[in-house]
Order: structure tokens, then C-alpha cells, then sequence
């Protein structure tokens, strides 16, 4: 008996027994991965903005389970979803392997993407010096441009690819070379629409500090709500409250606990 598509995309197509092993799967994948930034963010101490003084190294060692902890339920749901499709006839092992090249190759877009925020970090504490007193308008700043962001056009490109995602070509008469093939260029499109899709989440998080636990868990929260139940709305709700939070974050310490002068500790942090 195949179970029927209501409401996840993932059930689409699909065997009881599949949606069974793909949910427990993925339910292990994503609690190994907030096990790993619970133990990153104990290690840490307070959460700080930027690198954290990290080498490129250790930045994408912490880079990884958080990528893995906020993105792989969500995006789970849409590798399984999309080497399926409508068919029922895919085996368990098949589903298994193409499900997990589709979440290997995105992961490794994403590890890309955070060897590029790192440069991007070092580079820009290289060129501009700002004084702790005055981050806290560079984390307004942050809020305010990612808050602006979920309003724009690409941000509704980008949502809505990512929800649509698919593997073409997996038909029974294709090369099995071409069949992965074919899910290894989607899973490649799909990171890079999930990037631009959630590139405004992301910023904020390194913002206020990768090893912020609350802002993790809020943040992995909107974006699942905002793929899978209401898209539109939740993306108008969230960029309204990043835009209150640019206003407020002046005025309100616990707003940029990762920057110095937030009470967050006397750590010191780079400067973004």
C-alpha cells in the first residue's frame, strides 16, 4: 500500500515501510548533529559572533553538525522526495542511496558555502576595525538586511525551488551513471536554492554566534515551517520581526549576545 502525499512531499510516492526507515533515519542524522553543537556549544563557553577566533579548519568542523543539526530534517524531506517522485516501484536500498548521495552532495555545497563566509569574515576584520561599543549597530545592520531580504523577489525564487525540487531522468531505462548523475546535479541546484533561500537566517545566526543553542533551534524551526506549511506567510512574518529586531537591537543587549558589551561575557570577538 502506498502512502498517499498529505502535506510532506516526501511521503509522496512512497512505501509505508520507506516512510518509516526514512523518517527514523533522518531523525538520527539530525540528532547527531545538535549532539555535536551541543558539545561545541559546552566546549565554547559564551557565543560569540564572526569566526570565534577560529583557523578555517575548525570553523567548518563547527560548521558541519550546525549545518547538519538546522537543515538536514528540512532537506530530508526534499531529498527523498525528489529521487522518488510519484513512482511506488523504487526499492528501499535504491531509495536509501540516492537519498543519501542527494544529502552528501548538499552537504558539500554547504561546506563550500562556509569556507566563503569564513574568507568573507577574515577578510572584512582585515579591512574594517569596529569598536565594541559600536557593534551593536553592526548587528542591527545584520537584522536589517536580513529581515529586508525575505521581502525581495529572490527570496521567493529561491523558497519556492527548493519546495519543488525533483530528480528528472530516473527512469527505469537510463544508465544507472545517469541516474545518479541526474541526482547529483539536482542536489548540487537544490543547495545552492537552499543557500539563497536561507543565506538571511544564516547571516543572523553567525551574528549573534554559531554556538547559540535558542537561536539554532528558533531558526531551524522557521525555516522547516516556511518550506513545508506556510511559505509565503512565514517568510512576510519572520522578515517582519528581523526588521523589529534591527530596531530594538540598539536599545536591547540579549538581541547581539555574541558581540562585545552585549553581558554575554568578556570574551572578545572580531569584528565582523
Amino acid at each position: 500500500m502506498v502512502v498517499e502525499q498529505r502535506g510532506f512531499g516526501y511521503m509522496r510516492g512512497l512505501k509505508g515501510q520507506q516512510v518509516v526507515v526514512a523518517s527514523i533515519l533522518l531523525a538520527v542524522v539530525v540528532a547527531l548533529g545538535w549532539y555535536f553543537m551541543v558539545g561545541q556549544a559546552r566546549d565554547a563557553g559564551d557565543a560569540m559572533a564572526g569566526t570565534m577566533g577560529m583557523s578555517v579548519g575548525a570553523f567548518l568542523v563547527m560548521w558541519l553538525p550546525m549545518v547538519v543539526a538546522m537543515m538536514f530534517l528540512t532537506v530530508g524531506v526534499s531529498a527523498v522526495s525528489a529521487v522518488v517522485g510519484d513512482r511506488a516501484s523504487v526499492g528501499l536500498p535504491v531509495v536509501t542511496a540516492r537519498a543519501a548521495i542527494f544529502l552528501v552532495v548538499y552537504l558539500a555545497v554547504w561546506m563550500v558555502f562556509g569556507l566563503a563566509v569564513y574568507l568573507v569574515l577574515v577578510g572584512a576584520r582585515e579591512i574594517v576595525s569596529i569598536s565594541p561599543e559600536n557593534e551593536k549597530w553592526l548587528a542591527a545592520g545584520v537584522y536589517l538586511v536580513a529581515g529586508v531580504y525575505q521581502f525581495l523577489p529572490a527570496k521567493d525564487r529561491c523558497r519556492e525551488s527548493c519546495r519543488a525540487t525533483t530528480c528528472s531522468g530516473l527512469n527505469e531505462t537510463a544508465t544507472p551513471g545517469g541516474r545518479i548523475g541526474n541526482v547529483v546535479t539536482t542536489a548540487t541546484r537544490h543547495g545552492l536554492t537552499c543557500i539563497g533561500c536561507c543565506i538571511g537566517f544564516m547571516v543572523v545566526l553567525i551574528a549573534v554566534g554559531m554556538t547559540n543553542l535558542l537561536a539554532m533551534a528558533l531558526l531551524a524551526v522557521v525555516i522547516f515551517v516556511e518550506r513545508f506549511v506556510y511559505p509565503r506567510t512565514v517568510t512576510r512574518i519572520a522578515g517582519a520581526l528581523l526588521i523589529l529586531a534591527a530596531v530594538l537591537t540598539p536599545f536591547v543587549e540579549w538581541l547581539h549576545p555574541g558581540l562585545p558589551g552585549s553581558g554575554a561575557g568578556d570574551m572578545p570577538s572580531e569584528p565582523m
